[in-house]
C-alpha cells in the first residue's frame, strides 16, 4: 500500500478500527500520524490514551471508540504503544460490536514476533502500515516535494544536501523547506528558484559557533567536557534552539543508522559508508552508536522536540538555562549506557 493510500484511508474506510503506523522511520510515522489527524478535520475532537493506561483498563480503548462527542463532533483517538503493550485492549478494540471513532495508533520498529504487530496485521478490522529508514534518494524526493508544495524550485543536488542535512528527518527537512519559502516569499501561485547560497546563508554555522563538539559531549556522554563546551557555548552566543536542532540531526542519523545495525550490519564499515558523516567525525559516531538502543533514541527525539517547545516558550534567558540542564541529563544518561 502507499503512504498516501494509507493516510486518505482515515475518511475512506469506514470498516477500518484502528490504524497501525510502526517502524524504523520515526519521522515517517509523525509525519503520517500528523496527516491522518488533518484529514479529520478542523473541529473534531481529538481523545489523547497512554498505552500505559491501558494495560489496567483494557476496556478503556472500545468504549472511548465507541462514544459520541458531547456537542456531536467528529472524534478521533490517538495512541502510541511504547512496547508491545496493552494486546488485551486492542482485541476488546477490534471484537467490539461498534466503535464509531478510529483510532491512529503509532510504535516503534516492532519484529515480527511482536504480538501486537501479528494482531493487528491478520484482523480485517486494523490497517497496518510499516515504515523503513529511507534510502537517501527517497529523502532526497521527499526534500523535492516538499519544495513543490511550498512553491520551492530545487535541484536535486540541493535537494540531496538538505536531506543529508537534517538527518533524512522529514519534520527537520520540512522546517529548513519553511525557512526558506519564507526567506523567498515563495507560495505555491508564485514558485522561485533556490539557489545552494541561500539554504547555506540559512543553515550554516560558522567555524566560530560549530556545535559538532557539544554534540558529541552529549551523545557520547562525557559529562566533564560538555560543561567547558556549554561555557565556551555561552561565550560565543550560540542560539539554543540551534544547539537543540543540532542534536535532532544527529539523534535522527544514529537513528537510522542503528536500525540498520539492528537488522545486521556492521557499525564500523557502515559509518564510513554514510556520506552524510565526515571522515574525520566517523569514529566519535561510531562510539556514539554504541550507546544508543533504537528505543532509546526514539524517545530522545520526542524529547528534543518537546525540549524545543519549551525553550522558545522560556525565552533566550530561562530557555538557555533550561537547555544546560537538559544536555547534562541527556549525556549523564549516555554516560550510564557505557
Amino acid at each position: 500500500m502507499r503512504e498516501a493510500d494509507f493516510v486518505s484511508a482515515i475518511t475512506s474506510r469506514p470498516d477500518i478500527r484502528l490504524f497501525f503506523l510502526f517502524g524504523q522511520d520515526e519521522s515517517a510515522i509523525a509525519a503520517m500520524a500528523a496527516a491522518m489527524a488533518q484529514r479529520m478535520g478542523e473541529g473534531a475532537e481529538a481523545v489523547d490514551i497512554d498505552s500505559d493506561r491501558l494495560r489496567s483498563d483494557p476496556a478503556l480503548l472500545a468504549d472511548e471508540a465507541a462514544s459520541t462527542s458531547l456537542f456531536g463532533d467528529t472524534r478521533y483517538i490517538r495512541l502510541n504503544f511504547r512496547r508491545d503493550e496493552a494486546v488485551d485492549a486492542v482485541e476488546n478494540l477490534l471484537n467490539a460490536e461498534q466503535a464509531g471513532n478510529p483510532v491512529i495508533a503509532t510504535a516503534g520498529n516492532l519484529t515480527k514476533a511482536s504480538k501486537l504487530r501479528k494482531l493487528v496485521e491478520s484482523h480485517p478490522r486494523a490497517l497496518a502500515y510499516i515504515t523503513y529508514a529511507p534510502s537517501e534518494a527517497e529523502a532526497t524526493d521527499h526534500v523535492l516535494m516538499l519544495a513543490r508544495d511550498a512553491g520551492l524550485k530545487l535541484d536535486r543536488t540541493l535537494a540531496a544536501q538538505i536531506a543529508r542535512y537534517t538527518g533524512q528527518d522529514r519534520r527537520l527537512a520540512a522546517s529548513e523547506i519553511d525557512k526558506l519559502a519564507l526567506y523567498h516569499d515563495a507560495s505555491p501561485d508564485r514558485p522561485v528558484m533556490v539557489e545552494p547560497a541561500a539554504f547555506a546563508a540559512l543553515a550554516a554555522e560558522t567555524s566560530e559557533e560549530d556545535v559538532n563538539a557539544l554534540v558529541g559531549c552529549v551523545m557520547v556522554g562525557e559529562v566533564r567536557a560538555l560543561g567547558r563546551q556549554l561555557a565556551e557555548a555561552r561565550v560565543l552566543g550560540i542560539d539554543a534552539i540551534r544547539l537543540i536542532r543540532a542534536l535532532q540531526r544527529r539523534a535522527s542519523l544514529l537513528a537510522g543508522l542503528r536500525a540498520k545495525v539492528d537488522a545486521g550490519a556492521a557499525p564500523g564499515p557502515l559509518i564510513r559508508a554514510t556520506k552524510a558523516i565526515f571522515w574525520k567525525e566517523q569514529a566519535a559516531h561510531e562510539a556514539q552508536l554504541k550507546r544508543w538502543t533504537a528505543a532509546r533514541l526514539s524517545g530522545l527525539m520526542g524529547h528534543l522536540l518537546d525540549m524545543e517547545q519549551r525553550v522558545m516558550a522560556l525565552g533566550a534567558d530561562l530557555g538557555s538555562v533550561l537547555l544546560e540542564e537538559e544536555l547534562t541529563r541527556i549525556a549523564r544518561a549516555a554516560a550510564r549506557a557505557k
